[in-house]
């Protein structure tokens, strides 16, 4: 499931539950709709997602490319130690943003 929270020109998704297939391709034509309609800035509160997919990592890659041609950017927050440990296995928790809370995002954005 994916809840979207709009904070000033922030676009917050709350995504909960199993990030595979499915829900990858929901998570991603929800983000290109916000960028279409002119977002630059997201918050990915990823607190309640239990297992992440190689489906799930080539959204978050495909969005962050994205978003740096926009001189936007794409922050995670709030991981659970499954999403965690995966980015870990792969190798990519280094190029993405990771803080602890979405209130640490917001801040780090400007809200």
């Amino acid at each position: 499931m994916i809840d979207v929270i709009k904070k000033e020109n922030i676009v917050v998704l709350k995504i909960s539950g199993r990030l595979e297939i499915n829900q990858a391709l929901e998570l991603e034509e929800v983000i290109n709709n916000n960028i279409n309609n002119g977002a630059k800035l997201f918050v990915l509160d990823l607190g309640e997602v239990h297992y992440l997919s190689s489906s799930g990592i080539r959204v978050f890659i495909a969005t962050l490319r994205q978003l740096k041609e926009l001189k936007g950017r794409m922050i995670l927050s709030n991981l659970s130690s499954n999403v965690i440990k995966t980015l870990k296995i792969v190798d990519l928790d280094g190029i993405f943003e990771i803080v602890n809370s979405v209130d640490e995002a917001l801040k780090l954005l400007g809200a």
